[in-house]
């Protein structure tokens, strides 16, 4: 596959995207601890990358440091939708190539996102969730570019 193009997200999309990013970088640390914890109970394979964590829980702290890293990176993100390849490089390379993470697992942690968003955001309407899928599934096929 091709990296995303411009062409990829609608006026619409790119407007539900810039206020949602708002929302992440706000909100890191509570999404993305509620997200990690939802996938570790629902994919409990994946606590296999987290061998030092022994709390899998929102509230541990291991848990909300780590939330909030990847939920400002996908705030970030955001702002780099006409070259996720290049933005999200590095961390693709990491990922991949030195902690070998199975790329299936960045898809779980994007459902598990839009769970926690669709759960607490009043203003989670159909077109923001089409707007957040579009953007995961192309940030999940970047992460997953470098796996060797």
């Amino acid at each position: 596959s091709t990296s995303t193009s411009t062409s990829d997200y609608s006026a619409a999309d790119r407007a539900e995207l810039a206020a949602l990013s708002k929302v992440l970088a706000q909100n890191a640390e509570a999404f993305g601890a509620e997200a990690l914890a939802r996938m570790f109970t629902v994919y409990a394979a994946t606590k296999s990358y987290f061998k030092d964590y022994k709390d899998f829980t929102a509230a541990a702290p291991s848990i909300k440091a780590h939330g909030a890293k990847v939920v400002t990176a996908l705030a970030k993100a955001c702002d780099h939708l006409d070259d996720l390849k290049t933005h999200l490089h590095k961390l693709a390379t990491f990922h991949g190539s030195e902690l070998k993470v199975d790329p299936a697992n960045f898809q779980y942690l994007s459902y598990c996102l839009e769970v926690a968003l669709a759960v607490h955001l009043t203003e989670f309407s159909p077109e923001t969730h089409c707007a957040l899928d579009k953007f995961l599934t192309n940030v999940c096929h970047e992460l997953s570019s470098r796996y060797r």
